[in-house]
């Protein structure tokens, strides 16, 4: 008899989070550290995105009210805005990426003008640009809300995303194989692998609530690691 996929959503926010702090470490310090754990930190990283975005279909697909899903995005948002800018610059973070993904899920699921349609993907794509994971981020969102009722659809949204980041990334590395592109090399095959895994053995089990600690956790672990920049 086949066993049962054994991941809910509580596992996959804290493999999320796992790798969303080691990648952040090592954006951050990764230039004082060693090799080795450098490398080892962006390829954890690597599982924080394709997880963040899957369920993030997976609350558009669930959620009661798809205005307070935005309005909780949006405010989280905006708090941490500033902790972002502090550490990376004035890119928009990962959670205006989301938002701008939960905003084309809408459209691509409620609108019936196919040139409205077009031009919202257009749209959001473009705003994208500025924020945290690029033009990629809504890309790999509507991959997996379209491929989502086919079997395996997950990994091949996964596969395509993989292939047009690690073909490049691989073609840095052995250019010039520094820690960062080794890297990111790592993030976008290993991290990545380990991420699709992951979302193919997600039950569809909630698991344990922790909605708001992921919120808070956004926000304050960018601030912790400026405060550390501080002072190391």
């Amino acid at each position: 008899m086949r066993p049962q996929p054994a991941v809910n959503a509580f596992a996959l926010k804290i493999a999320a989070i796992a790798g969303m702090t080691c990648n952040h470490i090592a954006n951050v310090f990764g230039a004082s550290m060693p090799e080795a754990p450098t490398v080892a930190l962006y390829m954890v990283g690597g599982l924080t995105f394709p997880i963040m975005a899957y369920l993030l279909c997976e609350g558009y697909r669930h959620t009661s009210s798809v205005r307070r899903y935005a309005e909780r995005l949006a405010l989280f948002a905006v708090i941490s805005q500033v902790p972002y800018s502090l550490l990376f610059g004035g890119q928009g973070n990962v959670l205006i990426t989301l938002l701008i993904g939960l905003g084309l899920l809408r459209v691509l699921d409620c609108g019936n003008n196919a040139l409205a349609k077009g031009a919202a993907v257009i749209g959001g794509v473009g705003l994208s640009f500025f924020c945290d994971w690029g033009i990629v981020g809504p890309l790999l969102i509507v991959l997996f809300w379209h491929l989502h009722d086919r079997p395996r659809g997950s990994a091949l949204a996964m596969t395509v995303v993989a292939l047009g980041l690690g073909i490049p990334a691989l073609s840095q590395a052995v250019a010039d194989p520094t820690p960062v592109t080794l890297g990111a090399l790592g993030y976008y095959t290993v991290g990545f692998g380990a991420a699709t895994v992951l979302i193919l053995n997600y039950n569809g089990q909630r698991g344990r609530p922790m909605k708001w600690f992921f919120y808070g956790y956004y926000p304050t672990h960018l601030l912790a690691l400026w405060a550390l920049t501080l002072l190391l």
